[in-house]
């Protein structure tokens, strides 16, 4: 392929596909290639890579340059196709469905918006997404255990009634029988598919020799630390020789070495076609958990759950976490998750805005916020996110509501998949408390939409008093009943934090803050 046109047509694809691309090619190739794109298109892949992989990127293109010198410039270079793991056979399929549930006065809330989502033959699945966004939901209509509001699941081609006979679960809480012993816990699924006894004993067995529990089979759940837990959990649901394993959040109950441990051997069973499951559908909130294990990825937006990005993990399997490729990755998908306002497409350059139809509080308080604050001013004033959880120990569904308080009170901007301090935020984290309170105070009855209109109902009426029901009311329209109550406990902690209002729990009722200066 002519080089001009190599690089016009590597300038298509999405950055994580860009920088695996390259790195297929002889160092002299990459060189020759980069220095032909498109001097725009040249910027923004190496805008968007993360630190980690932008200095790889660099070291080795600069490593070429002698070597290039005095030698003539190849006129045309090999562009090979991204390493992506293959789809395979169309086993399950969900073809717009929607989910939701309704409420007590008869209106309906919609948790997952009409999807098309499938589970191919021969590829690890993972669904990410936030807390609240619906995975778990989505995975079990299309497991079969719970039923789509609408739209259709199709199971080989046909429409499923009731559960799908050839899959399995693993669960996040083991869900475990104490009563029985490891063995017998294994049979259970066993002896509801009406095997004989002889059958169930030999299949139990050859499961938990499989993960490492063989010895254990009399033991009862009590006696089982929680990673032996799980291996029976593993061992119940590849028993019955699934055709699709599901597995909603299986490791995350689990210490970060066991966790860690099961993963790999999973993978090795996985790898080695040691188990007879076709395909693997993962439900996580862990992004690195994600790209380590998945060939597929799907990013979740929430209320109503929507897909906002879907693409394929072109790395060869065991993956190394610290690599360059391996982080440009997780750092898209962080991107993706803390730019909820925009509209997402893995080979979209270029995102749309959306304006939000409302404005939902992050929950998160104002000392979580305090501390990213002081973090982030201690560090130069930005970081990428990615460091930022691993540096603070924290998981995704941790970290992102504090950021986006942040953001929403004009403290930080986040950007790109970096968060960076303001001005204000500065200030905010180099304030006495007195001082931060009222920095606070000003920034949520500037930004904060519920905090508005909490305090200009408190002010039009003459007992400065409003009943919470008001709020629960204007809130249900747009909101499920737990959302509901999550919103106002998060207000509540805002407005009291900034004493803007407090609350009488014995009357229900919001009451404006009388303190001095505040009226």
């Amino acid at each position: 392929m002519p080089l001009d046109l190599a690089a016009a047509v590597v300038a298509q694809f999405p950055y994580y596909h860009e920088y695996v691309l390259l790195h297929s090619l002889p160092a002299g190739e990459m060189r020759a290639l980069v220095d032909e794109m498109n001097p725009n298109d040249r910027m923004r892949f190496f805008d968007e890579l993360p630190e980690e992989a932008w200095q790889r990127l660099m070291d080795e293109l600069s490593s070429t340059v002698a070597e290039t010198l005095g030698q003539h410039e190849p006129e045309t270079v090999r562009v090979p196709e991204p390493p992506l793991p293959q789809p395979g056979e169309t086993i399950i399929e969900g073809r717009q469905i929607e989910k939701s549930f309704e409420q007590p006065d008869g209106r309906q809330i919609q948790i997952i918006a009409p999807m098309d989502l499938s589970v191919e033959s021969g590829t690890i699945s993972a669904l990410l997404g936030p807390s609240g966004s619906g995975k778990s939901t989505l995975l079990r209509i299309l497991s079969g255990l719970t039923a789509p509001s609408s739209g259709t699941v199709l199971v080989h081609g046909r429409p499923l009634h009731g559960s799908t006979p050839n899959i399995s679960m693993v669960f996040q809480s083991f869900a475990l029988f104490p009563w029985l012993t490891v063995l017998e816990n294994v049979e259970a699924p066993l002896a509801a598919r009406s095997l004989q006894h002889p059958a169930q004993h030999r299949q139990a067995l050859q499961a938990l020799a499989l993960v490492g529990l063989k010895g254990f089979e009399n033991a009862y759940p009590k006696e089982l630390s929680g990673g032996m837990k799980q291996r029976v959990g593993f061992a119940r649901a590849l028993a019955v020789e699934p055709e699709v394993l599901f597995m909603d959040e299986p490791f995350s109950a689990l210490d970060v070495l066991t966790a860690e441990s099961l993963r790999r051997e999973l993978m090795e069973l996985w790898i080695k076609d040691q188990i007879p499951t076709r395909s693997i559908f993962l439900v996580t909130h862990n992004i690195e958990e994600a790209v380590l294990l998945a060939d597929r990825i799907v990013v979740l937006g929430t209320h109503p759950a929507k897909i906002r990005a879907d693409f394929r993990v072109s790395l060869p399997q065991p993956r190394d976490r610290k690599s360059a490729e391996f982080l440009v990755y997780v750092d898209y998908i962080y991107k993706v998750m803390t730019q909820p306002e925009m509209e997402c497409d893995p080979f979209t350059h270029l995102p749309s805005p959306r304006k939000p139809s409302f404005q939902e509080l992050p929950h998160a308080t104002a000392g979580g916020m305090a501390g990213l604050l002081e973090f982030l001013a201690d560090r130069g004033g930005e970081e990428d996110l990615y460091h930022l959880a691993e540096e603070l120990l924290m998981e995704v569904d941790d970290l992102f509501p504090i950021v986006d308080e942040a953001v929403m009170l004009g403290f930080a901007d986040s950007k790109q998949g970096d968060v960076r301090i303001t001005p204000a935020g500065k200030e905010f984290a180099e304030a006495d408390i007195t001082t931060r309170k009222k920095l606070f105070r000003e920034a949520a009855l500037s930004h904060v939409t519920l905090i508005q209109q909490i305090r200009n109902a408190l002010e039009r009426k003459s007992d400065r008093a409003v009943p919470l029901e008001f709020f629960r009311d204007v809130l249900d329209k747009h909101l499920s009943q737990e959302e509901v109550q999550r919103q106002l406990d998060t207000a509540l902690n805002w407005g009291r934090y900034a004493e803007i209002f407090t609350y009488d729990s014995q009357t229900d009722r919001l009451l404006i803050d009388e303190a001095p200066g505040h009226r």
